[in-house]
């Protein structure tokens, strides 16, 4: 297969993710052939991803504990963090752009950074994506502490600098110093689906046919030609059959039908890869079926976005949260288009016998105004157990 990447043609590199920006951003080489991109269901599967987290907001606030030593958390809307986090990054991305951006490259190349700039009394003035391998790890050899250098855009030359300084998000890690590079690992399956797929391109370039022209009477080859002529521009490579012949479809071969089937299991694969269910690819694995979507929107949920929602919010408090601050992505959210469960959800909420929400808590999830009355737990009425026991609700 060949690459309109001529300079690295006759070089053995790693192309994708931090082996590749450590070693050779020096020389900088810093084009790849990205084969991720390439694979549409590598693609779907990091857009998934990203777009599954970046769709859960980022709320930062304040924590205490009680006499009991439980967590009470007070959300803050105002302040540097709720205004970087949640509103206004940078000056040209906003907050999902940002999570986006970082997570499709944790996803990809192992690690998703960006620059916290800090300004006077280390307020965070913006928070700069740096996407193009240009800030590496090095690790003393004596102290074995990790520093960070390179260039970061609008900033310039930095060395010397801690994680403390990044906001950092990588994959599950093989080793101490950077995420798991699964694109790296499996560009076996992803050349392979690349090399089907340009077979499949090749094989219908030289087997479509749009149609055919028939006639009764048998022609000679001066006819054929002017024929042939006259259909190049519109009918190129069109059949023309005489003297009465009769056209028949081309059945797929075995060897198309196995091409098909492996094209069909690569998914699973690149689904495997990337811990994401195989429906959100578009594809039917093992004939699941698209009423089991709520069971797949459970999987998605809590197996592949909870623990990227659980980096973010280590890679946030790792570097800007103070120890009396949090920060927590709101999972819920994900389920706001779905009435049902927010409708049974609700319900129990509210509670039949002992409720742990209020009305306007509902309302909060679901992005309503809140109403009079609405901030009350809903009382039990005093009839006892019996069939009038009825939740009543002031």
């Amino acid at each position: 297969m060949k690459w309109p990447f001529s300079l690295f043609q006759t070089k053995d590199r790693d192309l994708n993710g931090n082996r590749f920006h450590q070693e050779y951003v020096i020389e900088r080489d810093i084009i790849a052939t990205e084969k991720h991109l390439k694979v549409t269901a590598s693609l779907a599967a990091g857009l998934r991803i990203a777009e599954g987290v970046a769709a859960m907001p980022i709320i930062t606030g304040l924590k205490s504990y009680d006499d009991m030593g439980r967590m009470i958390r007070m959300p803050v809307v105002e302040g540097e963090l709720a205004e970087r986090l949640g509103q206004k990054p940078n000056d040209y991305m906003t907050p999902i752009e940002f999570v986006e951006c970082l997570t499709l490259h944790a996803v990809f190349d192992g690690v998703g950074r960006a620059y916290i700039d800090r300004g006077y009394r280390g307020r965070i003035k913006r928070l700069i994506p740096i996407v193009d391998g240009q800030v590496r790890t090095v690790r003393d050899p004596e102290t074995a502490k990790v520093t960070y250098s390179g260039s970061i855009p609008g900033i310039g030359s930095v060395e010397g600098l801690t994680r403390e300084d990044f906001i950092e998000i990588s994959n599950p890690r093989w080793d101490d110093l950077e995420g798991l590079d699964i694109t790296s690992e499996i560009k076996k399956v992803l050349g392979l689906s690349m090399t089907l797929e340009e077979r499949q391109v090749d094989d219908g370039k030289k087997k479509a046919v749009r149609g055919y022209i028939t006639t009764d009477l048998t022609l000679g080859d001066d006819a054929a030609a002017a024929i042939e002529e006259a259909l190049k521009d519109k009918l190129p490579g069109t059949p023309i059959f005489d003297t009465g012949a009769n056209y028949k479809s081309i059945v797929p071969t075995q060897a198309e039908m196995e091409l098909l089937a492996t094209r069909k299991f690569l998914i699973e694969e690149v689904a495997r890869a990337y811990g994401i269910h195989p429906i959100f690819l578009a594809h039917d694995a093992a004939g699941q079926s698209l009423t089991r979507i709520a069971d797949a929107m459970d999987y998605h949920v809590t197996v592949t976005l909870q623990p990227w929602a659980r980096r973010w919010e280590q890679g946030i408090a790792f570097s800007m949260l103070k120890p009396n601050q949090f920060v927590n992505l709101d999972e819920t959210q994900y389920y706001r288009g779905d009435l049902k469960t927010i409708g049974e959800y609700a319900s129990k909420a509210l509670g039949n016998n002992t409720a742990w929400e209020t009305q306007n808590d509902i309302r909060a999830r679901m992005g309503m105004n809140p109403m009079g009355g609405g901030d009350e737990l809903p009382k039990r009425s005093e009839a006892g157990n019996g069939p009038g026991n009825q939740v009543r609700q002031d």
